[in-house]
């Protein structure tokens, strides 16, 4: 996920442009164990004015700055150390943000949000696989479960959160075997399949799920 695309290109910026919105964990060691990455953004509080993703926050706000009067917060990324996935982290850094989107931000906080166990069933379309539910009605994806519990509400789906458009011999390289036609190929670790064209490259189109945590009423 983290070759070229319009926000990749210009991920470095969130830490230059908004460094109070990148928050780490770490241990007794020092070491870094979580992370969240996010930027204040301006939102009319509607579903259907939600930018297209990731691409498209990253892009107006490295590009044009902040705005002077952030309607909402927008975090980007919440990852987990792989040892550390089963000590509650990514839950402790969106209660952070929360609060930090509530002192500045009155809409408060959206996510485009990369569920976690979707990878499992890449050709689920991702508004059928967010809307499965468990026998006792949670969320059937770990990480959109997490959001819920916490209070958040799906808004709707970012179709094209983040594309990356390579050409088919890096594709190759990557995964290891020759990609010899146009078409839909499996990719290991993506939402959906990677789409190969007839000139020559490989488009991998990450859908994300909207979230909203709103603000709390005092």
């Amino acid at each position: 996920m983290g070759w070229e695309s319009p926000g990749n290109w210009r991920w470095h910026g969130m830490y230059e442009r908004f460094p109070a919105h990148q928050l780490c964990l770490v241990d007794d060691s020092g070491k870094l164990v979580a992370a969240a990455n996010g930027l204040p953004v301006r939102w009319d509080g509607r579903a259907s004015s939600l930018p297209s993703g990731s691409d498209e926050i990253l892009v107006e706000a490295v590009d044009h700055g902040p705005p002077d009067h952030p309607d909402a917060l927008c975090m980007l990324s919440v990852s987990v150390d792989p040892a550390h996935r089963a000590a509650g982290h990514a839950e402790r850094l969106l209660a952070e943000a929360r609060t930090r989107a509530a002192e500045q931000c009155p809409r408060g906080l959206i996510i485009p949000v990369r569920p976690t166990r979707k990878p499992r069933y890449p050709l689920i379309p991702i508004e059928e696989y967010a809307a499965w539910r468990r026998p006792d009605g949670r969320c059937f994806d770990p990480w959109l479960a997490a959001h819920a519990e916490l209070g958040a509400r799906q808004l709707g789906i970012a179709k094209r959160s983040l594309v990356i458009r390579q050409p088919v011999s890096r594709w190759e390289e990557f995964l290891g075997h020759p990609l010899p036609g146009p078409g839909d190929h499996p990719l290991p670790g993506g939402l959906v399949p990677l789409r190969v064209t007839a000139d020559g490259h490989g488009i991998y189109a990450e859908p994300n799920v909207w979230v909203h945590h709103a603000p709390a009423v005092p």
